[in-house]
C-alpha cells in the first residue's frame, strides 16, 4: 500500500496537470450602464412591426460563397434588443470576440429587456409586432442541416415611422 504523502503527491500532480490544461477565457462586458428607462421606453407598444427573412448564405470550406442557402429553422427563436448605448458597446467588444481567449457578453439585466419571436416557415420567416420608432438589435442562431452546430445572424434595424413594417434580411455574420 502507498503511503499518504505519496498519494498527496500523486494527487497535487494530477490536480496541476488538470488546471494547465485548461485554458482561461476572457469575459468582456460593456463598461457603458445598461440605461433601463430608455430600454424599457423603447420596448413599450408601439405601431410599427419587423417582417424579415434569417438565413445566411452557404459557404465552401475556403469560405468561397456557395448557391446553397441555409434558412433558420420553424420555432427558432429570433431575439430582438433595443439599441442602447450600452448594446452598441456590446457589439464593438464582440467584434473583438476570438475562439478560446476571449467573448463579450452582456449582464443578466441587459438580456432581461429584449423581446423574443420565432421563425415561423421553413423560409426563415419572422415578425415582430408592436414596437415604436428606433433602432433595434436582432440576433438568430441558423443551424446547419446536420443538427450540429451552426451560425450566428445578426444585424440593426431601423424603424423610421410609427404604422411601418420594415422588411429586413437576418443574414449578416459575425
Amino acid at each position: 500500500m502507498k503511503s499518504k504523502v505519496e498519494i498527496l503527491i500523486f494527487l497535487s500532480l494530477f490536480n496541476i496537470v488538470i488546471c494547465k490544461a485548461q485554458k482561461k477565457v476572457e469575459i468582456m462586458q460593456p463598461k457603458v450602464e445598461f440605461d433601463i428607462k430608455l430600454a424599457t421606453d423603447m420596448l413599450n407598444d408601439g405601431n410599427a412591426n419587423i417582417k424579415g427573412v434569417a438565413y445566411y448564405e452557404g459557404r465552401s470550406p475556403i469560405g468561397i460563397k456557395s448557391s446553397e442557402t441555409i434558412y433558420a429553422r420553424m420555432g427558432e427563436k429570433v431575439f430582438l434588443y433595443p439599441l442602447t448605448p450600452y448594446i452598441e458597446e456590446y457589439l464593438q467588444l464582440k467584434k473583438k470576440n476570438k475562439e478560446g481567449k476571449r467573448i463579450a457578453t452582456i449582464s443578466p439585466l441587459a438580456n432581461c429587456y429584449r423581446i423574443e419571436s420565432k421563425v415561423y416557415t421553413t423560409n426563415g420567416e419572422f415578425i415582430f409586432t408592436g414596437l415604436k420608432p428606433g433602432k433595434y438589435y436582432l440576433e438568430v442562431m441558423v443551424l446547419f442541416p446536420s443538427g450540429t452546430g451552426g451560425r450566428e445572424a445578426s444585424g440593426i434595424v431601423e424603424i423610421k415611422s410609427e404604422n411601418e413594417t420594415v422588411e429586413y434580411k437576418l443574414k449578416y455574420i459575425f
